[in-house]
């Protein structure tokens, strides 16, 4: 199996993991001064990868306003 295909079956694992532990993929494009701030913040050990950042910051105002809807 040469290396693109065994990246591919091993990105399509990943995936279904995630999938199974209740997350769903989505894309999204975001400003070149945001991703420098996610840099950082994982530079100083903030965040292991943009992922978590990412899910942090989304989570963190869905799940506000979660909690204000039922106050």
């Amino acid at each position: 199996m040469d290396l693109r295909k065994i990246k591919a079956v091993s990105k399509a694992a990943s995936r279904k993991r995630m999938q199974e532990a209740g997350f769903y993929e989505t894309t999204v494009f975001v400003h070149e001064s945001t991703r420098v701030a996610m840099d950082a913040a994982i530079a100083r050990g903030q965040f292991k990868t943009r992922r978590e950042a990412m899910e942090h910051a989304i989570s963190s105002v869905f799940r506000a306003e979660e909690r204000a809807s039922r106050a």
